[in-house]
């Protein structure tokens, strides 16, 4: 994703953050607490159907991902294939050090934890993780890594893309179709649908709304949330919504027309008074970081259940401080990664270019 583009549009960063911290808090839940159904009666209450509903949202959250990478990253390349400056070289140099420098994080501490879990994985699982092939030749080797697939690929497929419009030469422009074909190959093996959410996105992003309206951030808002909660396993079973199926499909979709509209019109909303700026820097700080959180946070889990030989528990005092303690403990082990590695994805990147005489 594009962070200099991000950072200079309002709530987009917080709005990263927050769908990274939602599939961290999912997954601590879904392995530290019980399935609500199974929670002893008198823990019955709207308040915890709530604390569920919103501890499952994680699925979610990664659409608003290809959502956002969409506006961000696809409506980029849109941009500068109208003024004439995209760089096929310096796009794919901008996404791979991006993406693989965080992966390359991930993949250690992945190595690590298995190590010390004493948990075997073919290396050659490493090597296609690394390229992103998990999903159509091994499996992730964590839970969050199945998303990964579809960002890199949709990075490629978009890229090749700009690639056959801009490239002069028609050994460039083949070579390039080929990529595209390759990329098309490989998403219809993971799943069609959520390309086209980034492609949603990128489109969203050259719709100009020269004024926002209040009215369609809470209108695009609500309809996030209906969607969001017709995802969910709890009304899916009820409603016969299969995976796979034609009505998941649209569910999906729905989610993410929704998303689109409410972040054409977030981003119009300059925030103002003290507790949105604050909000804003909040969001802002946090976003830096949060693709390795998101990365890194499933080794973590698995770590401290391994150690403490936790099983799921109703929800009690100790639970509770398992939970916040793993969360926080996630947030502290995908800083301390950032640090040297995806914070110096723009040092990489610049040094990438400089050397191949891109700037």
């Amino acid at each position: 994703m594009n962070q200099q583009k991000a950072a200079t549009l309002p709530w987009l960063d917080l709005t990263r953050y927050v769908a990274a911290l939602l599939v961290v808090v999912g997954h601590f839940r879904a392995d530290l607490f019980l399935n609500y159904n199974d929670l002893p009666s008198n823990q019955y209450s709207a308040l915890m159907q709530l604390a569920y509903c919103l501890t499952s949202l994680g699925h979610v959250s990664v659409l608003i991902f290809f959502v956002l990478s969409g506006y961000l990253v696809g409506g980029g390349i849109f941009n500068k294939i109208r003024i004439n400056k995209f760089n096929c070289l310096s796009y794919s140099i901008d996404r791979f050090t991006r993406i693989q420098l965080p992966l390359v994080s991930a993949l250690v501490l992945i190595a690590i934890g298995n190590c010390l879990m004493h948990t075997e994985a073919p290396w050659g699982d490493y090597v296609l993780n690394f390229f992103s092939l998990q999903g159509v030749f091994c499996k992730p080797l964590a839970g969050p890594l199945w998303s990964l697939a579809f960002e890199v690929w949709f990075y490629l497929l978009a890229g090749a893309m700009a690639a056959i419009i801009t490239l002069k030469g028609t050994s460039k422009k083949l070579l390039a179709f080929v990529v595209m074909t390759v990329a098309m190959l490989i998403l219809s093996r993971l799943g069609v649908v959520y390309s086209f959410l980034w492609f949603m996105g990128a489109f969203a992003s050259q719709i100009n709304i020269e004024k926002h309206s209040g009215i369609w951030v809470l209108v695009s808002g609500i309809g996030m949330a209906i969607f969001a909660l017709l995802s969910l396993h709890l009304f899916t079973s009820r409603l016969g919504i299969t995976a796979g199926s034609m009505a998941a499909d649209v569910v999906t979709l729905c989610f993410g027309l929704f998303a689109c509209l409410f972040i054409m019109n977030v981003i119009r909303i300059t925030p103002t008074s003290k507790l949105s700026l604050w909000l804003n820097c909040i969001g802002e700080k946090m976003a830096k970081f949060s693709y390795s959180l998101y990365l890194t946070h499933w080794t973590v889990l698995l770590l401290m259940q391994y150690w403490l030989k936790t099983e799921r528990h109703d929800v009690n005092i100790y639970s509770v401080t398992l939970f916040v303690v793993g969360v926080a403990c996630s947030h502290i082990v995908a800083y301390l990664l950032y640090l040297p590695f995806e914070s110096q994805s723009y040092r990489l990147k610049v040094w990438l270019k400089k050397k191949l005489h891109i700037i």
